[in-house]
């Protein structure tokens, strides 16, 4: 029977809510350069078809040349570092989630689409006082990014796990398209850029609206994943 070893999380969207500052930092920039704001909810649908945000500027800015493009990128990273201790907060139960798999003996990886690297790419998790709680974090800039199912595979292997050993939780079509890739199982949540519909699209093996979902869902997948079912607010 298969038992569940490792958790593979994406972050934004999924672990953590950082579209407010991304949206944020992004129209500031924007606004800066004399460029016309983006909506949230637009931005939440470009994030969701998996493009860079590179590739995002030529699309709504067409006249940018590549060194405009490339200083506008810088600025918004800075905007949005500065922005993070404000308007970055975790998703409801991710703490108290991660404590109770890692609690009964899990490994946690976070597989993102981020490009930082090295102290960087702990920096929210830090903030956000998870860092104990997650062993390893693999960005894009590491690998490739998602769908590109490398960030995942890397991540297994810093767990000292196979794929098979692993489930993978991700809010995007990208999330769910990289995990199948990779061969691993995948739950989709519906708390980031991706409406249920789009999710379900896509064919996860499960749909959870939130985290607190999460243990009671995977102990369904593979029972005896925990040795006992524990009690986290909001799922039975």
């Amino acid at each position: 029977m298969r038992t569940v070893n490792g958790v593979i999380f994406d972050l934004d969207g999924t672990l953590i809510d950082s579209l407010d500052a991304y949206s944020l930092a992004f129209n500031r920039v924007a606004e800066r350069h004399r460029l016309l704001p983006l909506d949230i909810r637009k931005m939440a649908d470009f994030l969701n078809q998996f493009i860079s945000l590179d590739q995002l500027l030529q699309r709504l800015y067409p006249e940018f040349t590549a060194e405009g493009r490339g200083l506008f990128m810088e600025e918004m990273r800075n905007e949005f570092i500065s922005l993070s201790k404000d308007y970055i907060t975790l998703q409801p139960y991710a703490k108290e989630v991660l404590g109770e798999l890692r609690g009964h003996g899990m490994k946690i990886g976070v597989a993102t689409g981020r490009m930082s690297v090295g102290n960087a790419k702990w920096r929210e998790l830090r903030h956000l006082q998870i860092d104990n709680l997650v062993d390893t974090v693999v960005t894009a800039g590491e690998t490739k990014p998602k769908p590109d199912p490398a960030a995942l595979i890397k991540c297994a292997l810093d767990l000292g796990l196979s794929l098979a050993e692993c489930v993978f939780v991700g809010d995007s079509r990208a999330d769910i398209i990289a995990a199948r890739s990779a061969g691993v199982p995948v739950i989709a949540i519906s708390t980031g850029v991706a409406s249920m519909e789009e999710l379900a699209s896509e064919g996860p093996h499960h749909i959870i609206e939130s985290l607190a979902m999460l243990p009671a869902q995977i102990e369904s997948m593979c029972p005896g994943s925990f040795l006992e079912r524990s009690h986290v607010p909001g799922h039975a």
